[in-house]
């Protein structure tokens, strides 16, 4: 048998998207690309922080994404 196991890419940054209310407006721009396989935006988190499994997306695209739907976006370092 074979399996085949893809593993993505999380990319993983601090937004300003701090409600529910922001995600519901962001969600349209992150559901829209297909390369997107799951996000989540933790809004408990002091910097709301936004991942992303992606298999082909690069840090400098979500963060213009992000930014076109009207919020901050930057890579969260360790």
């Amino acid at each position: 048998m074979n399996t085949q196991s893809t593993i993505y890419n999380i990319l993983i940054f601090k937004t300003n998207i701090k409600t529910e209310e922001d995600k519901h407006k962001i969600a349209p721009l992150l559901d829209a690309l297909l390369s997107i396989r799951r996000w989540t935006v933790d809004c408990e988190d002091c910097d709301c922080v936004l991942r992303i499994e992606s298999d082909n997306l690069t840090e400098d695209e979500i963060i213009k994404l992000i930014q076109q739907g009207g919020f901050t976006c930057e890579v969260l370092n360790d």
